[in-house]
């Protein structure tokens, strides 16, 4: 836009010069033109060009030319050219529909690619573009050739969907499974992670018929459960932030030639830093391990605390013997 107003505004000057020339020799019949400065002109065009790309850089964000890719030194980057785009990554991957006869609005709907087992299994280690699949979620790994290519170190993951296995570390042919009957929900919650893990280093390239999504990639009863444990996980995360933050952990020692130890509270432990130092307790929370918890004076009546043997109540550290 810019390089079209300049060469406008040279037009304009060729012209001006041009009347000027025919006014002063007296060859031209016309009145003379105006031969007003154009530096105002140049200046309020460069503006709205600017303004203009602006507005075009709004409505198409910049991306970078660069992604990251998993490298041994965690460091190197390689250029996006070298993975196909899809559409996938775009906000147009699901959309907003409205039910019937009411004005209330469905979740999100899926209109991205969905891939069969057959489909996924030509994708195998094998393959020049490997992919593989978590809880249905399909990723294209092959900038990660060397590891999930013949002989890599999970060359085994690729062409299928092996989410047990990113929980259990049996990479069998039994083990490589989407199977989750039985599991528990902190497990799912740990094999979830890793598509996490997967989209921060490679594309999402579509969703896997099967136990998760039907051949719409709509989810099926399976993963809506798989949902319900992962918020349960969520709000238990929660829970366990604000006792943290309620009940930090103490400082500790233990010499393990003796078998003894020693805790103790200062205005920063476990991460958390505060404003008192609380005391030393042994702190009992329901289906986790014992552990000490610097702790107030106000809480000290909580039934979960029990005080370390042959320490003051107000010490704020205290030894102990295994």
């Amino acid at each position: 836009r810019i390089q079209i107003l300049f060469e406008m505004v040279q037009l304009k000057e060729e012209d001006t010069a041009e009347s000027t020339s025919e006014s002063v020799s007296g060859t031209s019949s016309t009145p003379p033109r105006d031969i007003s400065p154009t530096w105002p002109f140049v200046l309020l065009s460069i503006a709205i060009a600017l303004i203009s790309a602006g507005a075009y850089q709004l409505t198409h964000p910049f991306t970078s030319n660069y992604i990251p890719v998993s490298q041994p030194d965690g460091g190197k980057l390689t250029p996006r050219t070298t993975i196909p785009y899809h559409n996938e990554h775009d906000d147009e991957l699901y959309t907003d529909h409205i039910i019937y006869g009411s004005k209330k609005r469905l979740r999100s709907l899926y209109k991205g690619k969905v891939y069969n087992k057959e489909q996924l299994s030509q994708h195998g280690s094998d393959s020049s573009e490997p992919w593989v699949a978590v809880l249905g979620h399909i990723f294209d790994v092959t900038t990660g050739k060397r590891i999930y290519a013949n002989n890599g170190a999970y060359n085994f993951f690729s062409g299928r969907d092996g989410s047990k296995a990113y929980s259990t570390g049996d990479f069998s042919d039994a083990g490589l499974t989407d199977d989750l009957s039985g599991m528990a929900k902190e497990k799912i919650g740990e094999i979830y992670t890793w598509i996490n893990t997967f989209q921060s280093k490679y594309p999402l390239i579509g969703r896997l018929e099967g136990p998760f999504f039907d051949s719409t990639g709509s989810p099926t009863q399976t993963w809506r459960e798989i949902e319900e444990s992962l918020l349960e996980l969520g709000e238990e995360e929660e829970r366990l932030k604000k006792v943290h933050l309620r009940f930090p952990s103490c400082n500790s020692h233990f010499d393990s030639n003796n078998n003894a130890g020693e805790v103790w509270c200062t205005k920063k432990s476990g991460g958390v830093t505060r404003n008192w130092v609380g005391v030393p307790r042994k702190f009992h929370l329901p289906g986790r391990r014992v552990r000490c918890a610097c702790v107030q004076e106000r809480d000290l009546n909580d039934p979960k605390l029990q005080p370390y043997p042959d320490c003051p109540a107000s010490s704020t550290s205290c030894n102990f013997n295994v």
